[in-house]
């Protein structure tokens, strides 16, 4: 009999990211590899804040042990609140936990303050909820350095990292180097794109910036582009197909990545696997797990200024774009899903 294998997803309804793409991917990985595995959805919500309790509570109510019958071999959590869910054979592949309350904190991208004794109390609760319940796993896997660090920092908690391959995996490929960078993924503030529509003001080489991908920040950097007269070197391409999204990959000249501490940075995978190089900042987080300076790409400080003259470094010799390139390859040819598998579940259903 096929062994049974619970895959435990906290989805916002109606939005799709790179958490929800992985998880799916990890499900058709394992079915493909002839375990019997379904995600459990539950909807996630944060506000007002005590729903973020109540979240953690309806997973540790749910019954996972069995269905229709038969044992349910094998829970796999992945994010906040989902490792609350009790089961005898739990692990845990941690793609972040809350943010906000942790490595957020103090910055313009929470909405908690630590001064005020209502938070407070949120954030105390949210920690205990980590800590006890994240302990019952019998093995804490993370997908990057950044997220096991920010484990072992904010929670004293011990992990191994497994980084996830993409959801391409296998179809990436190389054509040539054409002067535009790529930015790819959710248009979000943290992934800070408008930095490089600014940074394009001061670029005196001949690049356009082209960004691939929708979310709630599209129209805030439609502005910034209209503000700043870049109609002409900034163009948005909406939502891509896949074949679109390789073909884009494969005749970039450059691909801008530079989010705000990012727990791994699937784009980071996919340019080099395109055999392209990354233009980032030296607070990306996950992404400098990968990037190098002047080896796999260039790292600036986050201001335009700064990656306008990295830009231009790389595009007026264009054989470096090519050189930095396939070192990037080099960097990610190992990360694949027979490793991941075989970490996550072969150890756990002995």
């Amino acid at each position: 009999m096929k062994k049974k294998i619970a895959i435990c997803a906290a989805q916002i309804p109606f939005n799709y990211g790179g958490a929800e793409i992985l998880v799916e991917e990890l499900n058709r990985q394992l079915n493909k590899r002839g375990f019997q595995s379904e995600i459990i959805y539950v909807p996630f919500k944060w506000y007002p804040k005590s729903q973020l309790i109540e979240n953690a509570l309806v997973w540790k109510m749910l019954d996972l042990t069995e269905s229709n019958g038969e044992k349910i071999d094998l829970v796999i959590c992945t994010k906040y609140p989902t490792y609350a869910v009790k089961h005898p054979n739990k692990i845990t592949w941690l793609f972040h936990q809350h943010r906000p309350i942790y490595d957020l904190l103090d910055t313009s991208y929470t909405d908690f303050d630590k001064s005020n004794i209502e938070d407070l109390k949120y954030i105390k609760q949210i920690k205990k909820i980590d800590e006890l319940t994240l302990k019952e796993s019998k093995k804490i896997f993370t997908i990057s350095k950044n997220v096991s660090e920010r484990l072992k920092k904010f929670n004293d908690i011990d992990s191994e990292v497994v980084y996830p391959p993409t959801q391409l995996e296998g179809r990436y490929y190389t054509e040539k180097y054409d002067d535009y960078i790529l930015s790819a993924g959710r248009l979000d503030p943290l992934k800070r794109i408008e930095l490089m529509i600014e940074a394009m003001k001061y670029v005196k080489s001949n690049v356009r910036f082209l960004i691939a991908g929708r979310g709630k920040h599209e129209k805030i950097l439609k502005e910034v582009v209209k503000k700043n007269g870049l109609e002409n070197r900034v163009e948005f391409l909406g939502f891509v197909k896949e074949e679109e999204l390789l073909n884009l990959y494969a005749n970039a000249g450059a691909i801008y990545f530079a989010p705000k501490d990012e727990d791994y940075g699937f784009i980071t995978i996919e340019a080099f696997k395109s055999k392209k190089t990354v233009i980032t900042t030296n607070d990306s987080g996950g992404v400098l797990e990968f990037v190098k300076d002047h080896k796999t790409g260039l790292i600036s400080n986050p201001n335009a200024k700064e990656i306008a003259l990295n830009v231009d470094k790389l595009f007026q010799d264009k054989r470096q774009l090519e050189i930095l390139g396939q070192e990037a390859f080099e960097k990610v040819v190992n990360i694949n899903w027979d490793f991941v598998v075989d970490k996550l579940v072969n150890d756990f259903l002995k």
